[in-house]
């Protein structure tokens, strides 16, 4: 039997999680993160059974002439027509993250709603009764099933308001990297398990929270260096450094807290201990 192969245009900070979830998967993935014509794209899928892109780097016109040449695209031109008649708003506040899939079979799944403030992800979004969590989810399976999804997004929605859609993200989502740390399936594992039809995995979260946090540094200190300091303070902290995240789980939200923004402080040169 032939494993397939699944080409992906997406963002350079997601290349290597992808390649390493195609490899638990047993499958190949070539992967392209610039803007390419319409006969590159045909150049680049041959060889691959199915091409995922990222609409922002490859916009619907070359998807649809690529279509017509007989070669599987996700997110197809249905998909991201019926995507566009839905309006969006501008927010700069608080946001919430709803991750979902859809296989070709029908086959849904969404995780825990996330809070995303400036530099933090808060998973579960806290303060969010069992209702309201269930009333979103809900209404972002109705939306992937009326854009007719296959595969998975993220849907971005106003924290105060969820009916109002500000963004969405195909391929690399803003809170991707909890999903890899607290997550039973991440996002980029049931992304690829969704486009290729296959069984989609658990969704349930392995603890009670789980943040993640943006690191800044200045371009010339040493990255590596922080950690004998951090590791030594907290082993349970994982580093992300391709996308520049700390994450961490537990059960204690304000406990977390303080060793994410502790971690973010010895970063940004703001503490030294």
């Amino acid at each position: 039997m032939t494993f397939p192969t699944v080409g992906i245009i997406a963002s350079h900070l997601v290349r290597g999680i992808y390649e390493f979830e195609a490899l638990k998967l047993g499958i190949q993935v070539n992967f392209k993160s610039e803007k390419c014509s319409v006969e590159e794209l045909i150049d680049f899928s041959q060889g691959c059974d199915l091409i995922c892109v990222d609409p922002k780097i490859i916009s619907s016109a070359p998807i649809k002439t690529v279509e017509k040449a007989g070669i599987k695209v996700y997110p197809s031109t249905n998909t991201l027509e019926q995507f566009q008649k839905i309006s969006t708003s501008e927010n700069n506040g608080e946001r919430l993250s709803i991750l979902v899939s859809r296989s070709a079979h029908l086959q849904v799944s969404t995780w825990s709603i996330t809070l995303i403030t400036d530099n933090l992800t808060i998973t579960p979004a806290p303060g969010m009764n069992f209702e309201q969590s269930q009333d979103i989810q809900l209404s972002a399976l109705k939306l992937a099933d009326q854009i007719g999804l296959i595969g998975a997004v993220e849907l971005i929605v106003d924290a105060n308001n969820y009916k109002k859609l500000l963004d969405v993200n195909w391929l690399a989502p803003n809170s991707g990297y909890w999903s890899q740390i607290g997550s039973k399936t991440n996002f980029y594992e049931q992304n690829l398990r969704a486009v290729l039809d296959l069984p989609l995995g658990s969704t349930d979260i392995n603890s009670q929270f789980i943040l993640t946090g943006k690191l800044f540094t200045d371009p010339s200190s040493d990255d590596y260096r922080p950690y004998l300091h951090l590791m030594a303070r907290n082993s349970e902290l994982k580093f992300n450094q391709v996308s520049k995240e700390v994450g961490i789980t537990g059960d204690n939200l304000e406990e977390l807290l303080t060793e994410v923004i502790h971690t973010q402080q010895y970063y940004s040169g703001e503490i030294n201990e």
